[in-house]
């Protein structure tokens, strides 16, 4: 491959990471948004991080596992009351990780 072929490559991938971005920032910018939208857009983040995780929790060789040996379930269900009491996304994390080792070699 050519240098001039890759520089293209770069630069037409980051046309097309950067347009989707600045073109609803550019379309909205100024106008204020209805209310149910805003309320909408609260649930994004959420959702995304639901369809990230729950084929790790609850998924094993492409099938629903709901079995006692789910390791990663039983860590999802063990660090959900902190999760909610706490709202932090750090210690959430750190807990979990403690949580899935101490399980990993206990099981």
């Amino acid at each position: 491959m050519s240098k001039e072929y890759i520089w293209c490559v770069i630069i037409i991938v980051a046309i097309a990471s950067y347009l989707p971005r600045v073109i609803p920032l550019l379309l909205l910018s100024g106008k204020g948004l209805p209310h149910w939208f805003k309320v909408w857009l609260t649930f994004v983040p959420t959702a995304i991080f639901g369809s990230l995780v729950f084929p790790d929790v609850f998924l094993i060789e492409n099938e629903v596992n709901f079995t006692f040996d789910n390791i990663a379930l039983w860590t999802t269900i063990i660090i959900t009351p902190l999760a909610l009491k706490t709202k932090s996304l750090g210690y959430t994390i750190m807990a979990g990780a403690v949580v899935f080792a101490a399980l990993q070699y206990f099981l």
